[in-house]
């Protein structure tokens, strides 16, 4: 499924979108915007949805998603928390203070999605509860505040193997991967893929792991599992369909490999968050 193409309009009377939640039911809606987006949570659980990336999520949590990256949010009953939105403009600009690089740098990595730690986003509440009884310019100042104490967070992690805006220029390696991501219901032979690239198949896997963490093979079982997550929530495909709709050719191995990663059957993860 394509992700919407959404337009981000201003809290009026600020350079940014603010909205509150409590006590709220937030459906996925699978989309991107130029804006960055700003996720935290304050009670509640879900799915986040960031890239190729679909991850549970438990309160205190937080994301920084960057512009142009396909994103949805589900939650598990309730949520209590914020989503900000701004433009990147309004934070990286030539001859911007040296005070603003580690912002900067959380920015820049936003591309890929940021997940930060629980700790840090139990920092920012307080934060965020000042901004909410503040306005004006006090009001901007403490979104600094917390962006600026999210930026020290060492323990953040990025959230999207591959930088989803088509803007971004890749080099052979990443091109090459990119279309493993764009034909996940294709088979990929680790010859052939690295013939593609241009290295022996040592070479390919010893480069795989250290870019992106993984093996090549762990690779692509992920992302055909994270695809699998999403058509089982956005779907009302049979399981079969949805096994081979995401590159699987075995239905058995499918099932062994998604309880494997989520700790649930396809069928009992389906119904888990369908019902949420």
């Amino acid at each position: 499924m394509n992700p919407v193409r959404e337009i981000v309009y201003a809290t009026p009377g600020y350079s940014f979108c603010i909205q509150y939640f409590d006590d709220r039911r937030l459906h996925f809606n699978w989309h991107y915007h130029e804006d960055i987006e700003l996720v935290l949570i304050k009670k509640g659980e879900g799915q986040i949805h960031i890239g190729d990336l679909v991850k549970y999520y438990r309160a205190p949590a937080g994301f920084l998603i960057g512009p142009s990256l396909p994103h949805g949010l589900l939650s598990i009953g309730s949520l209590q928390g914020w989503i900000i939105q701004f433009q990147e403009k309004h934070i990286r600009y030539p001859n911007a203070p040296s005070e603003f690089a580690n912002i900067a740098n959380a920015i820049s990595e936003s591309k890929k999605g940021l997940s930060f730690s629980p700790p840090v986003i139990a920092d920012c509440l307080p934060m965020m509860d000042e901004l909410n009884a503040s306005n004006g310019l006090e009001k901007w100042l403490w979104l600094l505040k917390v962006l600026n104490r999210l930026s020290q967070d060492r323990d953040r992690e990025l959230c999207s193997l591959l930088p989803h805006n088509q803007d971004v220029q890749t080099d052979r390696f990443e091109q090459a991967i990119t279309q493993i991501f764009n034909e996940i219901d294709k088979t990929h032979n680790l010859e052939e893929v690295s013939r593609e690239v241009g290295m022996k198949v040592g070479s390919f896997c010893k480069t795989f792991k250290k870019r992106y963490g993984l093996s090549f093979i762990e690779y692509v079982h992920s992302i055909r599992i994270n695809n699998a997550k999403k058509l089982l929530i956005q779907t009302k495909f049979y399981i079969d369909d949805i096994c081979y709709e995401s590159g699987f050719n075995n239905v058995s191995f499918f099932n062994r490999k998604f309880k494997e990663a989520t700790g649930l059957t396809p069928s009992g993860y389906r119904k888990r968050y369908r019902e949420a």
